[in-house]
């Protein structure tokens, strides 16, 4: 688990170069997260982070800061906090400066009692995929008009392989994992359609390179589902990696 507050910025968290959240923050704000979803299997865990100004601004200001404790918990019998493994908290600004980005990186090891399905491993080089935003775009407009033409089944072999890789690590049971699937469904059902699949997007690499989505500019995913009666909103963050033998970006 990551336990972070930050104020008054722009900011990512990483864990071995795997988004574990983006937020613009113009005030502060403090929770605790797992993290096991950006950790694979036993080995490195490295914690990145990016600080920048909330968007509209160019410079950090004094009150902007981001720092971190990252824990591990035992969850085979309860919620038992067993060891903390590093933290880190940024320098403060300084008035009168012009402090435009912060960036630290720390590498730690893990111990976890599961392997995923890391098939983005043995993709192609997102940078060498030609025409990236187009394929990107035209993959995400196949999986709204599955979601359109209520073709559950079809939509559920599209993320069986982020739903494992998230039970896994996560340890959902199997019916745990199948209840996720058919709440999204059951919204799908009961009201909530595309609101936006903006122009403005920008692809955000990830898992050194070989992991990729699309953004919009304040960090939040491109594709949103909302119910504008209940004035809910649900954001479908997809990663996706081109497999070699699809011949084509599958998601992750």
């Amino acid at each position: 688990m990551i336990e972070f507050t930050a104020a008054s910025c722009l900011f990512e968290i990483r864990v071995n170069d795997n988004p574990m959240i983006t937020l613009n923050l113009k005030g502060q704000m403090s929770t605790k997260i797992p993290v096991n979803h950006g950790i694979s299997k036993t080995g490195p865990l490295e914690i990145s982070i990016k600080v920048l100004p909330v968007l509209g601004e160019t410079f950090l200001t004094t009150t902007s800061f981001l720092e971190y404790d990252i824990s591990l918990f035992d969850v085979s019998t309860g919620f038992e906090e067993v060891e903390q493994i590093g933290n880190y908290k940024t320098t403060q600004v300084q008035d009168n400066t012009s402090v435009s980005l912060i960036t630290d990186t720390k590498l730690y090891t893990a111990t976890v009692p599961y392997k995923m399905n890391a098939h983005w491993e043995n993709g192609l080089d997102i940078a060498d995929i030609k025409d990236l935003n187009s394929r990107l775009r035209n993959t995400f407009n196949n999986i709204i008009d599955t979601i359109k033409k209520r073709d559950y089944s079809t939509y559920q072999e599209i993320i069986t392989q982020k739903e494992y890789n998230i039970s896994t690590s996560m340890y959902l049971t199997q019916r745990e994992s199948q209840a996720r699937i058919k709440r999204l469904i059951r919204d799908f059902e009961n009201g909530y359609n595309v609101l936006e699949f903006p122009e403005n997007v920008v692809p955000i690499t990830s898992a050194y390179g070989k992991k990729v989505t699309l953004k919009r500019l304040d960090g939040d995913p491109a594709l949103s589902y909302g119910n504008i009666e209940e004035q809910e909103q649900i954001m479908l963050d997809l990663e996706f990696y081109w497999s070699k033998e699809s011949n084509k970006f599958e998601v992750i």
